[in-house]
């Protein structure tokens, strides 16, 4: 086992902490400095999805690089609510150099905000950012573009947490292409300590007494610490203090190598918790390629776990079955399981048979998408977006960890009109009354009733709903599961549904 240790700082176990020195900026310029007890920016732990409430006003992103980078960064602040909501951006950079400033932004009632975050942080290779909102409905996403235009887009975090688990990942930079990095964010006034495992089919390895200064985002290069890995996994255990984190995953050269190569780019935020019961509700293996990854993060532990497939149809099929040792992944490539062939649409439960808590991530590759691009509203492209021209020598690669929680309402912002959500009806016996409506300036409009029998999913598509680039509400009888599939004619990206009231916690059937 190979362990890189670095020097820990003094003075990190530091206790009631403030968290000074935020400036909020008004069309005046900069007021008052504000000070907040570090409490109020700690959220307890429950799920790993975000989970917002009038009481959790803060997001939390990782970030990515500045211009020209893997990762060009911008935020995309939504309010589906029918009032303007205020957010207040703090950026955060890497290492030294000047302090980033703060930005306040209002955005309409049923309306979206683009900020760079490269305008707020300036002369710093990687950024991230804090944002406190006024409104409940307000959500926080980030967009991407990385190299030769290959573009993706990741939620915010809700919350900090002291473990963080990464399901997958590579690192074969010379022959394939495959850059991983981890993106830590430390908001506060404090240096965090964490320590890093990686599983990989090289080894396994580790990074202890990694340090994330206070009020820095820390780029862990991991195509450096793991090389030519195939497919590894992180655990990141904080020892002093907590983070947030994502991953930034590229594959493919550029420009294109000889062999032609495609070119990827995929961020996707980490798992701040794992959990025994996970969904993933939107797997296609006739035209995709799809790998589930399932980790173990239990230092000592086997895992018992079954991949359950969730169709429309009447015939049942086995679930694939899973034992992953302590601290170890597994990974399966859907279009090699036979049981799956000719099931075009469906869902996975990962169930943990034993309760033992674990994470999963799905991850789409789509080499059909490529050269005609969605052309955007105005006839205009912008950057990082959802439907931007790939050009064939790129790929779109999507990835999205699991769903952990259900919940009676979920807020679902789409784009182009081939966007769509899918709700998935967890329970095994209750039937579930949904209400999707589209949230807009002047109001609320219900799109659609629909009953949704017991472990059984729909699929809705943002032509279907109405309106451009509409931002839906699903609002169920019982507690449903949300996800969205952003797929244009260049681009498919695959992210969670924003949980929007009381959260459930998922229970195995």
């Amino acid at each position: 086992m190979r362990v890189i240790v670095a020097m820990l700082l003094a003075g990190m176990l530091a206790a009631a902490l403030v968290l000074d020195g935020f400036k909020f900026f008004d069309e005046f310029g900069v007021s008052e400095p504000l000070e907040r007890d570090i409490e109020q920016l700690v959220v307890p732990m429950s799920y790993s999805v975000p989970v917002f409430s009038r009481e959790n006003g803060t997001w939390f992103c990782p970030g990515g690089s500045a211009p020209g980078g893997l990762a060009d960064v911008s935020l995309e602040i939504i309010n589906a609510s029918a009032e303007p909501a205020e957010a207040v951006v703090s950026g955060i950079r890497s290492g030294l150099g000047a302090e980033p400033t703060d930005a306040v932004v209002t955005i309409g009632a049923g309306e979206r905000t683009r900020v760079r975050l490269a305008d707020l942080v300036t002369d710093s290779s990687w950024m991230g950012a804090v944002v406190e909102v006024d409104s409940a409905d307000v959500v926080l996403e980030q967009t991407y573009l990385g190299a030769a235009g290959t573009s993706d887009r990741a939620l915010c975090h809700t919350r900090t947490s002291d473990q963080w688990v990464v399901a997958s990942g590579a690192t074969r930079l010379a022959a394939h292409g495959e850059e991983m990095i981890l993106l830590l964010l430390n908001p506060f006034p404090h240096d965090a300590v964490l320590n890093i495992r990686f599983n990989s089919d090289v080894g396994v390895d580790t990074l202890n007494g990694v340090v994330v200064p206070a009020r820095r985002v820390v780029a862990v290069d991991v195509t450096e610490a793991v090389p030519v890995a195939s497919h590894l996994s992180a655990v990141i255990d904080v020892v002093v203090g907590r983070v947030a984190a994502s991953r930034v995953q590229s594959q493919g050269h550029a420009p294109p190598s000889a062999d032609g190569e495609p070119v990827g780019l995929s961020v996707t935020p980490a798992t701040s918790r794992a959990a025994p019961v996970w969904h993933l509700l939107d797997l296609n293996s006739t035209d995709r390629d799809e790998v589930v990854s399932v980790v173990n993060p239990s230092l000592n532990e086997t895992a018992e776990v079954d991949l359950v497939i969730v169709s429309d149809e009447d015939l049942s099929r086995d679930p694939i079955e899973l034992t992953i040792g302590p601290g170890a992944a597994s990974q399966v490539r859907l279009s090699d399981v036979s049981r799956l062939s000719g099931l075009a649409s469906y869902s996975i439960t990962a169930d943990s048979l034993t309760g033992l808590p674990i994470a999963v991530m799905l991850e789409s590759t789509d080499l059909s998408l490529g050269s005609q691009g969605d052309a955007l509203e105005g006839g205009s492209e912008t950057e990082g977006s959802l439907d931007s021209d790939l050009g064939p020598e790129n790929v779109s690669v999507a990835a999205t960890t699991g769903l952990d929680v259900s919940s009676t309402r979920w807020l679902a912002p789409l784009g182009s009109g081939s966007h769509g959500v899918v709700i998935l009806n967890p329970s095994s016996t209750s039937i579930a009354t949904v209400e999707v409506a589209v949230l807009e300036a002047d109001g609320r409009r219900v799109e659609t009733q629909l009953e949704i029998a017991p472990l059984r999913r729909v699929s809705l598509s943002a032509s279907e709903l109405g309106g451009e680039r509409p931002i839906i509400e699903v609002v169920s009888s019982a507690p449903v599961v949300v996800s969205r599939d952003l797929r244009g004619v260049s681009q498919h990206q695959l992210l969670p549904g924003v949980v929007a009231a009381e959260p459930t916690p998922l229970s195995r059937n």
